[in-house]
């Protein structure tokens, strides 16, 4: 496939830091997802894009896209660094 031994272990090491500490996705907007202690989520992240950018170096030709910022940051905060408004459920305060 073109990914070698190196690279490869950073990918299994990333995922499963995630398997071993992921909680739970968490039903709302504003509430970020649950994670065990012992993980710094923010470090996990910044190794994810890392991790992407090198896969992008090494295939060019291929759209390599990040799907992790919904394990560690609330829809409302995902929503904020696009520009757009936060939202929230009917008969919840609203955001903001």
């Amino acid at each position: 496939m073109g990914i070698d031994d190196e690279l490869g272990e950073k990918i299994l090491a990333w995922t499963d830091r995630f398997q071993k500490f992921f909680v739970t996705e968490i039903d709302g907007f504003a509430m970020r997802p649950r994670w065990r202690p012992g993980i710094n989520v923010f470090d996990w992240y910044d190794e994810g894009y890392r991790i992407v950018g090198e896969l992008r170096a090494r295939f060019p030709d291929v759209h390599v896209k990040p799907e992790f910022a919904q394990y560690v940051f609330s829809v409302n905060e995902r929503r904020e660094s696009m520009g757009l408004v936060p939202v929230s459920l009917p008969n919840e305060p609203k955001a903001g």
